[in-house]
């Protein structure tokens, strides 16, 4: 095992300060399973969504961890302003409505609960 990690890389590539990088991780903590799942369906899309290739122009053999945490990070973030701050934006697609929609009543049903 490893354990020496490089976490200025993760800042660098996912351009978030680590006070927000802490909240995303007790934010996913609580998420419900289902929804915790869908992080990691986010993370594969934002990878494969990086048109521009950002994140894979940091990509670095000797970082794969860095480098897939930081697309963790990512779409855990995407997931949490999608709950909390776009909600305050009115013009909302139905796509993003219905995510919003999905994470309620994944907080409030049985079927969101941890095994």
């Amino acid at each position: 095992m490893k354990f020496k990690y490089d976490l200025e890389y993760i800042l660098k590539t996912t351009k978030l300060d680590k006070n927000i990088v802490n909240e995303l991780l007790k934010y996913f903590a609580e998420l419900p399973l289902m929804a915790k799942l869908e992080v990691f369906s986010i993370s594969k899309l934002i990878e494969e969504e990086d048109e521009f290739a950002f994140l894979q122009h940091y990509f670095d053999k000797q970082k794969t961890a860095e480098y897939g945490f930081s697309l963790f990070l990512l779409a855990i973030n995407r997931l949490f302003l999608l709950e909390n701050k776009d909600t305050e934006n009115k013009n909302l697609s139905s796509y993003k409505l219905k995510k919003i929609s999905m994470i309620k009543s994944l907080r409030n049903s049985e079927n969101g609960k941890d095994f």
